[in-house]
């Protein structure tokens, strides 16, 4: 296997888990984010005793801001939040090993709406 058909398998396989895709009435903190190419990206969390219990991530973009998205959904489940603060556009990238540099936006999008939705939370009353 070339590393473009690796390419293309590991960011469609990502992209295409829709485990954490959709979005969410009841969440704990929620977030929305635009990328400067057009991309959005909204995350939606339940936490508790502040644990990320449930994620949800919705976006309109491309193939691989719906990877970042997924990845970055997967690593924050279950994590307490100040880990899922420590989760970096570079983590996600190498998380999915081929992101073409064109496209590292698309992690730092994720990445942003994921932490947005964690300082909503944290900003309620």
């Amino acid at each position: 296997m070339d590393e473009d058909s690796e390419m293309s398998s590991n960011i469609l396989e990502a992209s295409q888990d829709d485990t954490y895709f959709g979005r969410m009435n009841d969440a704990s903190g929620a977030a929305y984010s635009k990328g400067l190419c057009g991309d959005e990206m909204e995350f939606y969390l339940i936490i508790i005793n502040n644990i990320v219990t449930e994620i949800k991530y919705y976006t309109d973009g491309c193939v691989f801001t719906k990877a970042c998205g997924a990845t970055a959904a997967r690593f924050a489940l279950k994590k307490p939040i100040q880990e899922v603060l420590r989760i970096s556009p570079q983590q996600i990238a190498e998380e999915l090993k081929y992101l073409p540099q064109d496209y590292l936006h698309c992690s730092i999008l994720a990445v942003s709406a994921l932490h947005k939705a964690i300082a909503d939370y944290l900003l309620k009353p």
